[in-house]
């Protein structure tokens, strides 16, 4: 199973633990995908034996873990736990050697793609050095500010605050980093620039390069 989907299912079995009478929207809200994915996602846990379900009243139903389930969530939390720990410390160097050529180089205003885990990792490694990010693009998200650093839906309303143009962008979703990059040079070139200034870093596994 890919580290996404593992993701997604840790997520679920999580939150179903938490809460068995949680609706399919509720878990769509809370995993961040579409309702029609969590309903594939709980039907393929329950031919798994991960999730049993029991009928309740106004056509719902609750769902319950069994002890397969639980053990699958305790596996699937300790990878996430020990990957975690992989991304913080490699995820934290790469970062902050990105900063570090930034302000060696002089560019300002870096502008971070995607919010989430990673991006608050890049503003925390920001720190370390003389260049920091100004601002976080990510159209999804549902919060005000990363680390501190203010989150607009889109590259046009973060040049809308910023002093000046962007010196680099770095790519800073984990769930997409393909997506990301592709939506946020679209939205340079509308903005007449250089996709040049577009960074993925390695531990993204992403290479633009190598796209057919």
């Amino acid at each position: 199973m890919p580290d996404a989907e593992e993701q997604i299912v840790r997520r679920l079995l999580t939150a179903i633990d938490h809460d068995a009478s949680v609706s399919q929207r509720g878990l769509s809200d809370e995993i961040g995908i579409a309702v029609g994915s969590v309903n594939w996602y709980l039907k393929r846990c329950v031919n798994k034996g991960l999730i049993k379900l029991q009928q309740a009243p106004v056509k719902r139903y609750l769902y319950y873990l069994t002890p397969q389930g639980f053990d699958e969530k305790a596996r699937l939390t300790a990878s996430f736990i020990q990957s975690s720990f992989a991304l913080y410390r490699l995820g934290r160097k790469e970062c902050a050697d990105f900063f570090r050529d930034c302000a060696q180089s002089d560019k300002q205003n870096v502008i971070l793609a995607g919010d989430g885990d990673f991006a608050e990792i890049a503003v925390l490694s920001s720190l370390d050095t003389k260049s920091t990010a100004r601002m976080v693009i990510d159209s999804a998200s549902k919060r005000e500010t990363c680390g501190g650093v203010p989150v607009v839906p889109n590259l046009k309303a973060a040049l809308g605050q910023l002093d000046g143009p962007p010196g680099a962008i770095l790519v800073s979703s984990l769930n997409d980093p393909k997506g990301t990059y592709h939506a946020i040079r679209a939205e340079a070139a509308a903005a007449d620039l250089s996709p040049d200034i577009i960074h993925v870093p390695r531990i993204l596994n992403y290479r633009p390069d190598r796209d057919d």
